[in-house]
C-alpha cells in the first residue's frame, strides 16, 4: 500500500468510536482487516476509500479485561484508573475477579475476568498456564540468584547488561509471581531488582503501556 492516506489506527477509532489506544490495541492484536488483509501497524496509512473490518471491541456478558499494573500500585487501583479508556461506564471492579494476581512491587500483564471459561483456564492447577517474566537484578548478584530460580524449575534466558544491572528473561508455570518476590526479598539482590510479567499463555502486555487496558478480544486465547 501506498503510504500515502489516512493512519490506520485513525480510520479505526472514527469508525468505531473508540479511543486511540483502543484502536491502536485492536489494529496491533490481529482484530483489523483492510481489503480483507490482517495489518497489525497502527501506523501504517491506508487509502480513503479501503474496506475496513473489526473485529467487535465492547464485550457482551462475560468481561475479561487485560491491564498492564504498574509497580508499587495495586492492579484494582490501576484499573480503577484505566476503566474510563474502556467506555463502559462505572468502575466494575467488584464483579471482575484479578486473575494470578500480581504483589504489589510487581509490574505487568494484570487479567480481570468474571468469564467462566477464562477463569477455569487460569485458575486450572492440573495444566498450569505459562507465564514469562523480565526479571532485572545487579550483575553481581545474577549467579546466586539465576542458579536458585533455575534450581526451582524456571526456565531462564540472559538478555542485556547495562550500567550494572542485567536482564533476565524466566518462564515458569502458574501462579509463581509471590514466591519470585518473597526469594527475591530474602536474595542477596534484595531492593534492588525489578520484575514484570509479560505474558500469560499466549496473551501479552503488547500494545499496552504502562497503566493502560483492554478487553480480551473474541479470537484470543490463552
Amino acid at each position: 500500500m501506498s503510504e500515502e492516506g489516512v493512519r490506520l489506527s485513525k480510520r479505526v477509532a472514527a469508525l468505531q468510536g473508540c479511543s486511540r489506544s483502543q484502536a491502536e490495541a485492536l489494529v496491533a492484536t490481529g482484530a483489523v482487516k483492510v481489503d480483507g488483509q490482517v495489518l497489525t501497524d497502527p501506523a501504517r496509512r491506508i487509502p480513503a476509500h479501503a474496506r475496513l473490518q473489526v473485529a467487535e471491541w465492547k464485550p457482551a456478558g462475560a468481561l475479561t479485561v487485560l491491564l498492564y499494573k504498574p509497580a508499587g500500585m495495586t492492579a484494582a487501583e490501576a484499573l480503577a484508573r484505566a476503566w474510563p479508556e474502556l467506555g463502559m461506564g462505572p468502575n466494575p471492579v467488584a464483579r471482575l475477579q484479578e486473575m494470578l494476581p500480581l504483589p504489589l512491587p510487581v509490574s505487568g500483564l494484570s487479567v480481570w475476568s468474571n468469564d467462566r471459561s477464562v477463569v477455569r483456564r487460569l485458575m486450572d492447577r492440573e495444566r498450569p498456564v505459562e507465564t514469562e517474566w523480565l526479571l532485572s537484578l545487579p550483575v553481581s548478584q545474577v549467579r546466586a540468584v539465576m542458579a536458585a530460580l533455575q534450581a526451582g524449575g524456571l526456565r531462564a534466558s540472559p538478555g542485556h547488561e547495562r550500567e550494572g544491572q542485567a536482564q533476565w528473561r524466566l518462564v515458569d508455570k502458574g501462579d509463581g509471581g509471590p514466591a519470585m518476590v518473597d526469594f527475591l526479598d530474602r536474595s542477596q539482590a534484595s531492593g534492588a531488582w525489578a520484575l514484570r510479567r509479560q505474558r500469560i499463555g499466549r496473551l501479552g502486555l503488547s500494545p499496552l503501556s504502562a497503566g493502560q487496558a483492554r478487553w480480551r478480544l473474541e479470537f484470543e486465547k490463552f
